[in-house]
């Protein structure tokens, strides 16, 4: 039962989305490594993660992620896993953005298993927004994308908000859904407090996710730069 839990939770766990529909400036770097505490029926481990983007030009953004779940009492269930897209800016206009983006994954930390952990592909459009509400800076933004492997499709959902609440925190909220076949039903909700610095960004989190037979919780650190 503890397996096909662990399939199941791994089948719906995916990277947070990072700049979601914003493409990073020509030559820009964002990177981001969070350490996250996860507790899932009986067992408890941890998940580590790397994610970075890169402006190719002022439209084209390439990003990379590597991520690694290791259980303190199962290390059967020990894996990993990597995905790799290139965003598209298809629209800036005014505060509004959309992306089109489409890329690579493999892994079980990222894809699933059952066949998604399987060297598979990648596409999602997004759609942002940016400015003042309420006189304080916000944005928001929805993304769908789909994920395909041999024996293994999933679609996905994504939304966000994330408004500033003072001269150095922000506030930010995500929540993701997720269908397909092999079992993937998941809902997800994440809650962030971000605090803004010169040298980096630090966050301090909590996740909670119902994937229908299990149910899993973590709270996570993290650290974010633009260079």
């Amino acid at each position: 039962m503890l397996g096909k839990v662990l399939i199941l939770a791994w089948g719906a766990s995916w990277p947070m989305a990072a700049a979601a529909p914003w493409v990073q400036e020509d030559a820009g770097l964002y990177s981001r490594v969070s350490l996250a505490k996860e507790d899932v029926e009986a067992l408890s481990g941890w998940r580590s993660d790397a994610y970075a983007e890169y402006g190719l030009s002022s439209r084209l953004t390439v990003t990379l992620n590597l991520e690694q779940v290791e259980y303190e009492d199962g290390a059967d269930f020990n894996t990993n896993g990597w995905r790799s897209t290139v965003r598209y800016s298809l629209l800036r206009k005014g505060p509004v953005v959309a992306s089109l983006e489409a890329g690579l994954l493999q892994g079980a930390a990222i894809g699933g298993r059952n066949g998604c952990d399987a060297l598979g592909t990648e596409v999602r459009a997004g759609l942002g927004w940016s400015g003042d509400w309420r006189n304080r800076s916000t944005y928001l933004f929805g993304e769908m994308a789909g994920r395909f492997h041999e024996g293994c499709q999933r679609e996905r959902y994504a939304f966000g908000l994330g408004q500033q609440t003072s001269d150095n925190f922000w506030s930010i909220t995500q929540v993701w859904l997720e269908r397909g076949d092999t079992n993937a039903a998941s809902d997800k909700f994440q809650t962030e407090l971000l605090w803004r610095t010169e040298p980096a960004d630090f966050s301090f989190g909590y996740r909670k996710e119902n994937g229908g037979r299990f149910k899993e919780e973590s709270i996570f650190v993290a650290l974010a730069r633009q260079f």
